[in-house]
């Protein structure tokens, strides 16, 4: 499984211990793109599909648009990560990778190339992941009470459902059945297409007095929107009206998903590990505390104040009985 953890590495193996021949083709990473996003993407969901393009068009193509693809190798590609690797993080260079590579495994499978030179790649030491920060109750009704309207009522939904952003600006009024709201769409890249996964299609009961604060933003299609009608651009009222309110009142943020880890570390403490994550609906109930769970410093107060008071509590009460003990040879200082 380490040698070939796909499909089609293994396909590929195959075909290279039987001895089958592979078709000699002239096409560039370019012209390959082009007939993976005629022939292939309209297999895949939206999200995926753009998150896949995004990469390849920001990314890949820059670098090997015009290199034919049976003149890419293994160092071609480990030598594009590592030079990316110096400005960007582990997670984007992971997109970088999983698209060149479906692109080109797509290629083998049709007897353009012989072998998938992404297959079996490692990712490099890149920078570190996003710091998320867990904030305090008061400094999220901080941040809203700094906001206008809708960006206002948008925190605190977010602080209150632990929804992904994409799927809080794609809620609808109709998605609302008294006050269950049933999730089942995502804005991705300014387009309304499913939810992440299958899984992530839920019903959610959505608190009295935030569905009241919701009304107060009016009839619409979408429940959070624009002055134009049309849903949040999520990265615009990060930039230009969230940050600077953050930043006015000292508060460090490392983006949208704060709120959700926010919820998820706090709720952890008070709540079962399963409802927990039935509410921020993950895939494997794992992920809610191994990855949304943060441990800040003043958890460590009470259990070390425990330990302290288990070992040190006869210690303690000898100090005080002889606060000013000395040896009967000595005499004290005057």
């Amino acid at each position: 499984m380490s040698e070939l953890p796909t499909r089609a590495s293994a396909y590929e193996e195959l075909s290279r211990r039987m001895g089958e021949k592979q078709l000699s083709v002239e096409l560039t990473c370019s012209g390959l793109v082009e007939r993976w996003k005629a022939a292939v993407v309209p297999t895949i969901k939206t999200p995926t599909a753009t998150y896949y393009l995004k990469m390849l068009n920001v990314h890949v193509l820059p670098a090997f648009g015009r290199k034919e693809i049976s003149s890419i190798g293994r160092y071609d590609v480990e030598a594009f990560l590592a030079e990316r690797a110096q400005r960007y993080c582990r997670n984007t260079l992971r997109g970088m990778r999983v698209s060149m590579s479906r692109v080109l495994s797509w290629a083998v499978a049709c007897g353009w190339l012989g072998k998938n030179p992404c297959a079996g790649v490692k990712l490099p030491h890149a920078g570190s992941r996003i710091k998320r920060t867990i904030l305090k109750p008061e400094e999220t009704i901080a941040i809203a009470s700094k906001l206008d309207e809708p960006y206002s009522t948008l925190i605190l939904f977010l602080a209150v459902s632990g929804l992904r952003i994409s799927e809080a600006i794609g809620i609808k009024w109709v998605d609302f059945e008294g006050d269950v709201l049933h999730i089942s769409r995502r804005i991705y890249e300014g387009k309304a297409g499913s939810t992440k996964n299958d899984k992530s299609e839920r019903s959610l009961p959505i608190p009295s007095s935030l569905l009241a604060r919701m009304r107060l933003l009016g009839n619409g299609e979408w429940v959070f929107r624009s002055r134009a009608g049309t849903p949040l651009n999520p990265g615009n009222v990060l930039k230009r009206y969230v940050r600077p309110v953050v930043q006015g009142l000292g508060v460090k943020i490392g983006g949208w998903h704060d709120f959700r880890h926010t919820l998820a570390t706090r709720s952890l403490k008070k709540w079962p590990t399963k409802v927990v994550s039935e509410i921020l609906w993950h895939s494997d109930v794992h992920t809610t505390p191994s990855v949304y769970q943060h441990v800040e410093t003043e958890d460590f107060r009470a259990p070390l104040n425990e330990l302290a008071d288990e070992l040190l509590r006869d210690v303690t009460k000898s100090s005080a009985a002889n606060p000013c003990r000395n040896d009967s040879n000595e005499r004290p200082e005057t």
